[in-house]
């Protein structure tokens, strides 16, 4: 690197006051035998300079963020709408997520409320949030769709049977409890 190149590199630490005493010396040496660099620190400094004034002009007047903070005081709080539009479309995925999965032509296998276990979380999912507000939502599930997601589950795939399954905040199921008699083996690995 050329001695102008470096001291163009360190003009606006110099302008700042941030250069160490060392660089600083080497500096105004270089400036004393370069005419050129005298002529850009000026420049660089008369920009400097204007761009201060003119951000100082920008700024705003002493207590304008209390000024601000007042007026906005005089307006009631308004409740936040609801917004229906991503629950209908949860709504409308889920449903035909349940239309998908239930052929029109079986029958689902019936209740077994002895042999109902406890939710098991979905594989390679991340796990429900404890602040997270959840739904239940029973339906029927193919077993195939069981295998699918990840769990190990002894059946005819192509049996259909109840299950409630914990949907989280963002639509998605989290975890899934079999309300049949099925052989039930948990989570693959």
């Amino acid at each position: 690197m050329s001695e102008c190149a470096r001291a163009l590199n360190m003009m606006s630490e110099f302008v700042d006051g941030e250069l160490g005493a060392e660089q600083s010396a080497w500096f105004k040496e270089h400036l004393e035998v370069c005419a050129e660099c005298r002529v850009a620190l000026s420049e660089f400094t008369r920009i400097d300079n204007q761009l201060t004034a003119w951000g100082q002009r920008l700024s705003p007047p002493a207590k304008a963020r209390e000024q601000l903070a007042a007026r906005l005081a005089l307006f009631p709080v308004q409740p936040r709408a609801i917004r229906w539009m991503p629950v209908a479309a949860v709504a409308s995925i889920a449903a035909a997520l349940v239309l998908a999965v239930i052929p029109p032509h079986e029958k689902p296998v019936p209740v077994d409320r002895e042999a109902a276990a406890a939710f098991v979380e979905i594989p390679y999912l991340p796990p429900l949030d404890p602040r997270e507000n959840s739904t239940i939502v029973r339906m029927n599930i193919r077993v195939a769709a069981l295998i699918a997601a990840g769990y190990r589950v002894a059946a005819d795939p192509d049996t259909v049977v109840p299950a409630d399954v914990l949907v989280g905040e963002d639509g998605r199921a989290h975890a899934v409890r079999v309300l049949s008699g099925i052989e039930w083996k948990g989570t693959g690995d």
